[in-house]
């Protein structure tokens, strides 16, 4: 692995949808493909070979699907594919080496020009970077369609803060992501996911915090936007910035951060009366708790304090009971894997 793949495209999520769709559709689909599989390709003898052999015609009834190479492109369906082929390597067989050598040569056989010119050169064992990115991605994607194709209404919520979940994890395992292309896939899906009617309303009144999703490659927008000098400025006047010290920000983020400065400069300036107000307020409530069974004030206190741990537990019952909902659900769903190929079936 020489990591030429780290700057390709990833798919969007409408990209990732169509090709998984299409690969289910045709995984089953392999049986007349048999008898013009070249055996001399996998010696009789190798570990896996049945699944080996599965795997080459899939990809090739696959490929098949795309009428041209243009087609292909436009739906990344070589990174699809390939990274579905390096998914089934690295979970499903007990020995991974020469296993990739097999996929490249049935790919670039004689009897495969017409799948050799759409992706011959693409189906790679893939850098384990890119492969990571890959899963993290399929795995907030894989989420994200079945909310769309789910019918239980608000139930369904539940996916979406799934997925936000997922998606707010890859910001944090990638803090100074350098990746333009997995930039790109993230803000584009953080677009979509924004934009969703049921997620913006329904859901959104469900898990009011926990469906925002994080922002990412700020650091990677702003490069571009310093690289872009407005056409009056310079070189000399550039230099002389530099020199100084001084960096160019639009406006209006120079005013933000003035104005933050004044209101610092003013909370600074005024912190010497509220201290002394809150330390009087301190002594007054501590005579008025350590009193508190004794008097009316403390009676009142007591049965306030009481309301509201009683709010929080009925809150609490309610949140295990919503998860108890689901616990069922999730657990038909978690035998199927979005990206998980079938090897015991044709």
């Amino acid at each position: 692995m020489d990591g030429s793949d780290l700057h390709e495209r990833f798919d969007s999520f409408d990209e990732y949808s169509s090709n998984n769709n299409l690969y289910h559709e045709i995984k089953s689909d392999i049986l007349h493909l048999y008898d013009s599989f070249p055996n001399a390709i996998i010696p009789q003898d190798t570990t896996d070979r049945e699944l080996i052999v599965k795997e080459c015609l899939r990809l090739k009834k696959y490929l098949m699907k795309f009428g041209s190479k243009e087609e292909c492109q436009r739906n990344n369906c070589c990174a699809y594919i390939n990274y579905s082929l390096n998914y089934g390597i690295r979970n499903f067989y007990k020995s991974q080496k020469y296993i990739f050598e097999f996929y490249s040569t049935y790919m670039n056989h004689d009897i495969n020009q017409d799948i050799k010119k759409l992706c011959g050169s693409e189906i790679i064992e893939m850098h384990d970077e890119k492969y990571n990115k890959t899963k993290k991605l399929y795995d907030v994607y894989y989420l994200y369609k079945i909310f769309n194709t789910n019918t239980r209404g608000t139930q369904s919520c539940y996916l979406a803060k799934s997925c936000a979940s997922k998606y707010n994890n890859i910001i944090i395992d990638y803090p100074n992501v350098d990746d333009t292309e997995f930039c790109k896939a993230l803000n584009d899906f953080k677009t979509v996911f924004e934009k969703n009617a049921i997620i913006s309303s329904q859901c959104h009144a469900l898990y009011p915090y926990e469906l925002s999703l994080l922002d990412t490659c700020n650091h990677l927008q702003k490069q571009s936007r310093d690289t872009d000098l407005p056409p009056q400025q310079s070189d000399g006047q550039v230099k002389k910035e530099e020199v100084s010290g001084k960096h160019s920000f639009p406006e209006e983020q120079q005013t933000e951060w003035g104005t933050e400065k004044q209101f610092n400069s003013l909370s600074s300036s005024g912190s010497t009366l509220p201290i002394a107000l809150f330390s009087s307020g301190i002594g007054i409530l501590l005579i008025l708790l350590s009193s508190y069974k004794f008097t009316p004030f403390g009676q009142l206190l007591r049965l306030k304090i009481q309301k509201f741990k009683g709010t929080s537990d009925h809150l609490d019952g309610e949140q295990y009971e919503m998860q108890q909902n689901y616990s069922e659900y999730d657990e038909r769903n978690a035998e199927y894997n979005g990206y998980n190929i079938s090897y015991n079936s044709l």
